[in-house]
This record gives structure tokens, C-alpha cells and sequence, in this order.
């Protein structure tokens, strides 16, 4: 006797392709979130790195600033710079009779540029001459060249002969949305040598 064999076909025709093409569209849609997210990745990097350039370069005009004090502090006399406020300029830097924040608007010292009275840009422009500016932005460039400003705080009056300087600085780095704002405080002590010894 023949046993005869009968098949049992299901309601399954075409699952495997339905299942091959959801999982095809998950791995689909995980690839394009994976190279967004390298493109913001790229986008952050290059903020931080425009952020650096910008605190590099008003740290170096405040550290020329406190220099530039340091050597000039007995030569050069204090101006009042809210009676007459200094428009930003690359001559010599000048020490103001008062620091920063009590001449600009509400002693906003981080909005910049500084503006003291009708004086919408005050402080020294510094340019060590390596720097290179472009409105447009690039490689190696800073929208607009560092600035400092020198305020005398006043007398010290728990050490002789010293004197309180504040120096702030600010730069743009490449683009004019990117602002780093820095400052310091420098104290300065005059002493006196005998010309005939001890």
C-alpha cells in the first residue's frame, strides 16, 4: 500500500520579505541618525575651537595690558575716561582713574564693545602684528582685533605704597557671535631704594 503525503500550506507567502524590509528600515533610519549626529559632533568641535581662539587672543592682550602697565604705571598719568572716554584706538594704551565697570552702561563689562557716554567703541586695539582680521571669517583669523581697557581701583590700604589696577580685555573669535570677555585684577607696589645702601 502507498502512503500518499499531503502538504500543509499556511497563510505565510511573503513574510520573510515583510520582516527583511522593516528591519531594513530600522537599520536604515539608525545609519542617517549616526552620521547627523557626526555632522554635529564636527559642528560643536569647530564652536569650541572658535570659542578658544577668541579667549587665546583676549588673554593676550590683557597679559600685553598688564605689561604694558607694569612698565608705564610711574610715566603715565591717570585720565578720567568718563568725562572723556577713550575711542578704541591702537595708540599706547592709557590708565583710567576707574575700572571698567563703573564707567561703561550699568557696568556691563560682558557686553562688548565697551561704550562709555556717546562713545560706542573705548579701549586699546591690540595687535601684536601676527594677527590677522576678516569679516568673513577662515582659518588663522579673528573677526576684529582684541581690546583692553586699564582702570585704576584705588590704593590698598592693607599694604604700603600699592596700588589696585584692573585690566579686562575681550575678542571676537572668527565670527562676530563668538565672544570671550576676560579680567584681572594687578596690584602694584612702589618701593623705594636707599642710594646709599641699608
Amino acid at each position: 500500500m502507498q502512503r500518499i503525503r499531503a502538504r500543509h500550506f499556511t497563510a505565510q507567502y511573503g513574510m520573510v520579505l515583510i520582516t527583511t524590509l522593516l528591519l531594513l528600515l530600522v537599520v536604515t533610519i539608525l545609519a542617517l541618525a549616526m552620521f547627523r549626529g557626526i555632522g554635529l559632533e564636527g559642528r560643536i568641535a569647530g564652536n569650541v575651537l572658535d570659542k578658544q581662539r577668541a579667549v587665546q587672543a583676549a588673554d593676550s592682550a590683557q597679559q600685553y595690558a598688564e605689561q604694558w602697565l607694569l612698565a608705564n604705571v610711574s610715566s603715565t598719568p591717570n585720565v578720567d575716561c568718563a568725562a572723556s572716554p577713550p575711542p578704541a584706538s591702537t595708540s599706547p594704551p592709557q590708565i583710567c582713574g576707574a575700572p571698567l565697570s563703573q564707567d561703561v552702561a550699568n557696568g556691563q563689562v560682558g557686553t562688548v564693545p565697551w561704550a562709555i557716554g556717546k562713545v560706542t567703541s573705548v579701549g586699546f586695539s591690540y595687535n601684536p602684528g601676527s594677527i590677522t582680521t576678516s569679516t568673513s571669517g577662515g582659518a588663522n583669523t579673528l573677526y576684529a582685533l582684541p581690546v583692553a581697557y586699564i582702570g585704576e581701583l584705588g590704593t590698598d590700604a592693607t599694604r604700603a605704597n600699592a596700588t589696585d589696577y584692573v585690566v579686562d580685555a575681550w575678542s571676537y573669535g572668527g565670527s562676530s557671535g563668538t565672544v570671550a570677555v576676560v579680567e584681572s585684577t594687578y596690584q602694584i607696589v612702589k618701593s623705594v631704594a636707599s642710594a646709599t645702601g641699608p
